[in-house]
């Protein structure tokens, strides 16, 4: 039953098929990121399958990836292989790490963190003058009418459709990491992109996201039948990505 689910560990149900479709990330991102503080330890929050994981490692920073979901994590361990990870079926509420990282950086995932407790657990994983990283991929439709189409479908699940659209000239630093004093120098970005689709895929993407993934599956397979009537084919996307950088004090 969908009621019985944990919304932040629906993704191992899909854990292939999100591999599969979900977006990276910009390589620019991933160098403003590491030429921030130029990192040799790593503390991934939230790895998932380990699409940040691997653009990270490949730099040569030697990472402990956090991943709660057995079923991500397995994907995670395939796709790190021969790379400098460790990986620990964790959350950052249960993790205890043995010493203090130069970076902790999480990809789409910080929001499942405890706000009670996520600020200060990530500033005790940091060494002085570390640096912690958040970043989102945002996604919209670039057409109107089809959003519209798409919005009047989903509304009859009671699904939001978009975030507000992040403008660069209206980016500030994260309000919460702002309000923290363990942290100071802040830093933000805003990476546009572009990514096509075949529409079986992009249906498939959002299938795996988690308030698709918390719909009874009878519903879900109702909802995404009918968005193949107001989407084309190819879908294309434009993508924002956030990026978030601060230091720890």
């Amino acid at each position: 039953m969908a009621g019985d689910k944990v919304r932040a560990l629906v993704f191992g149900e899909v854990a292939e098929e999100y591999d599969r479709v979900r977006p990276g990330y910009p390589p620019a991102l991933i160098e403003d990121m590491l030429s921030y503080s130029s990192p040799t330890t790593a503390l991934d929050v939230g790895a998932g399958t380990g699409k940040a994981t691997f653009a990270v490692a490949s730099s040569g920073v030697q990472i402990t990836a956090l991943e709660p979901d057995p079923a991500m994590a397995l994907v995670l361990r395939q796709r790190v292989a021969g790379l400098a990870v460790n990986i620990a079926i964790a959350s950052l509420e249960s993790y205890e790490p043995e010493e203090p990282v130069d970076l902790v950086y999480s990809a789409q995932a910080f929001h499942w963190t405890a706000p009670e407790t996520r600020w200060t657990r990530t500033a005790a994983a940091l060494r002085p003058g570390g640096s912690l990283a958040l970043f989102w991929n945002m996604e919209r439709l670039p057409d109107a009418a089809v959003r519209a189409g798409v919005a009047e479908v989903l509304n009859e699940y009671e699904l939001q459709v978009w975030s507000d659209w992040p403008e660069s000239d209206q980016l500030q630093p994260d309000p919460e990491l702002a309000a923290r004093p363990e942290f100071a120098e802040f830093r933000w970005e805003l990476y546009r992109w572009e990514r096509t689709l075949p529409m079986d895929d992009y249906l498939a993407n959002l299938s795996t996201v988690s308030a698709y993934r918390m719909l009874e599956d009878e519903d879900r397979d109702e909802l995404l039948d009918k968005l193949r009537d107001v989407l084309p084919d190819p879908v294309t996307l434009e993508i924002a990505t956030k990026l978030h950088l601060a230091k720890r004090v």
